[in-house]
């Protein structure tokens, strides 16, 4: 279903482009930036209103793939938010668990796990692929301290991505930017269905917002819908 968002030849050679060009800076593979790619296409060829923001940037891969790809096929650049402690992870709590475990083919990672640091993304997208800084906005902590004060500042919102792991790190961006996702906007949980914890913040946040539109496989454990 993905695929039919990609309109022509000249989309899905960009794709396996920048897909071969981004994968020395992702943890998520060829799946989670085909993925982000195809969101960012479908807002592009939307003309979608706002930002392109990932709250768990890692290394940068998946959120580099976003700018490049609106660069490309967007009519006018994008303002591009990327929230991460640069610290790796926090700690999963009681909410991440169910029966011992933290999730499928995911054991329970220490405090620090998955670390990019924001030296390394800000040489990926400011000197490597040479976006301005203007365009391109690194907000270091964790994000209940960060989100909140950058709701307003961020606006309204194309596509949000969500790669937190854990109850906590995709419960709080879904409650501080949902309500400024635009309407027809994209919302991916890259660890839906790997991770015990932030299924269980999307299924109440979802529940609790009366939330139908279905929820979308990526094909690699996470998952995204259309607001």
């Amino acid at each position: 279903m993905l695929a039919s968002y990609i309109y022509g030849d000249r989309e899905k050679k960009l794709q396996k482009s920048l897909t071969y060009k981004l994968l020395p800076y992702t943890m998520g593979g060829k799946k989670a930036l085909e993925n982000a790619f195809e969101m960012t296409c479908f807002a592009e060829n939307r003309q979608l209103e706002g930002a392109l923001v990932e709250c768990g940037v890692a290394q940068g891969g998946t959120s580099a793939m976003m700018a490049l790809a609106s660069r490309v096929l967007g009519e006018t650049p994008r303002q591009k938010w990327l929230f991460d402690s640069y610290e790796g992870l926090p700690e999963p709590t009681a909410e991440d668990y169910e029966g011992g475990k933290t999730g499928h083919f995911i054991r329970p990672l220490p405090k620090g796990s998955c670390l990019g640091t924001i030296e390394q993304v800000s040489e990926l997208m400011f000197d490597t692929l040479e976006f301005p800084k203007e365009e391109v906005h690194l907000i270091k902590g964790w994000f209940q301290d960060t989100t909140p004060v950058y709701r307003e500042k961020v606006g309204k919102i194309a596509v949000l991505r969500l790669d937190g792991d854990w109850y906590e790190s995709t419960k709080v961006p879904l409650e501080n930017f949902f309500d400024q996702v635009v309407e027809g906007g994209l919302i991916i949980i890259d660890d839906y269905a790997t991770c015990f914890g932030s299924r269980k913040a999307v299924d109440e946040f979802r529940t609790n917002r009366n939330i139908t539109n279905p929820l979308n496989p990526d094909g690699r454990g996470g998952a995204w819908f259309e607001k």
